[in-house]
């Protein structure tokens, strides 16, 4: 198993709300990620910065949906900086770019 299919990510959150991940949202990962939910301090003007995700997958896509339910009343968009190609892909095929504002 490579080290993007193990799930080694991290998620922080700035000053500013933001939470900032890095490594893969995938399957492998996000299960962790969420339990991890009640530490962050977030809310409606939350973003989420994917700069340095490396890998996601629909199940990554899947939590992002589950972090705008979070921060808001789930009609979005979610914020999402430093979206990557893979990501805007899933998100268009899946249907649910006009929940994940993507840049």
């Amino acid at each position: 198993m490579s080290a993007q299919q193990t799930g080694l990510t991290s998620v922080k959150v700035s000053s500013d709300k933001t939470l900032v991940f890095s490594g893969s949202l995938t399957r492998h990962s996000v299960a962790k990620l969420w339990s991890q939910r009640k530490d962050w301090s977030i809310g409606p003007e939350t973003k989420v910065d994917l700069t340095d995700v490396d890998v996601i997958d629909t199940a990554g896509v899947a939590f992002l949906l589950e972090i705008l339910k979070l921060v808001g009343d789930g009609k979005g968009p979610l914020t999402c900086i430093g979206a990557s190609e893979q990501l805007k892909q899933i998100a268009r095929v899946s249907g649910v770019e006009s929940l994940l504002s993507l840049s």
